[in-house]
């Protein structure tokens, strides 16, 4: 598990590309399943009596993310009816699966607009080694390489992400 969170991490960290497929849009994630929304640092109370005491043992995790959030990636910027904002893919560890979320963020002030769920019964059967994207007028477009097999072959599958709560996901096409 850990060398394969360590593979997602990696394809998660890397970018570039080309265009590729289309396919029908998975099913929509419920937003009480999911929802990492923005990071924001914690602001420690102040202590009592108004004075500011030393804080005797600061936090190392400043930040709360949640442990099962294995991999945060920007994929590029959205515009729809008059807004904007960016997109991200999250990484989550779920039921014992890895399971993978595109956020559409607003701008100006990073507000979650919507979060939907990738869904692919082959590519929950893979783990994924590399990500480019590519940004296009259509949206931006990821593409996610999988670890190479015994024999040195990898596959690729690609994620368009567009206006909120418009993705697809599918293997690569030639």
């Amino acid at each position: 598990m850990r060398r394969r969170s360590g593979l997602i991490l990696s394809f998660l960290l890397t970018a570039a590309a080309a265009p590729a497929f289309a396919q029908a849009p998975p099913v929509t994630t419920p937003p009480d399943k999911i929802d990492p929304g923005p990071v924001r640092p914690e602001t420690p109370a102040p202590p009592e009596g108004g004075s500011q005491a030393k804080e005797a043992t600061p936090s190392a995790d400043t930040l709360d993310v949640p442990a099962r959030v294995f991999a945060v990636r920007v994929a590029g910027p959205w515009q729809a009816d008059g807004k904007k904002g960016f997109s991200r893919v999250v990484g989550v560890t779920q039921d014992g699966a890895q399971h993978f979320y595109v956020q559409w963020l607003g701008e100006p002030d990073g507000q979650v607009v919507a979060t939907k769920e990738v869904v692919d019964d082959e590519a929950a059967k893979v783990t994924f080694g590399d990500v480019r994207t590519e940004p296009g007028d259509e949206g931006v477009t990821v593409f996610l390489d999988t670890v190479p097999d015994k024999d040195g072959m990898r596959d690729t599958w690609v994620m368009v992400i567009g206006e909120p709560g418009d993705v697809r996901f599918g293997p690569a096409t030639n």
